[in-house]
């Protein structure tokens, strides 16, 4: 009589507790602070998505103006796959 208790319920708990821990976990996104130069205003910053990166071909602009990752134009130009 244990065994078939155990054989049903285990199981039924397992199930329970992988689906109570997949609503449990949260994805969560890293804001990446860029900056880009307008004229005549100076330096501004934005956050931008993860995938806004060094060393990629395609740049990361905002309003088509290209994002740096710190306030200066020696600084390296973001880009994305």
């Amino acid at each position: 009589m244990k065994t078939n208790v155990f054989k049903f319920i285990l199981p039924a708990f397992a199930i329970l507790l992988a689906v109570g821990f997949a609503f449990a976990t949260e994805h969560t996104t890293v804001a990446q602070e860029a900056h880009y130069f307008l004229p005549g205003q100076g330096w501004q910053s934005t956050t931008v998505e993860d995938e806004c990166y060094q060393g990629s071909s395609i740049p990361c602009e905002y309003n088509g103006i290209q994002l740096y990752s710190e306030p200066d134009f020696a600084s390296i130009q973001l880009r994305k796959p």
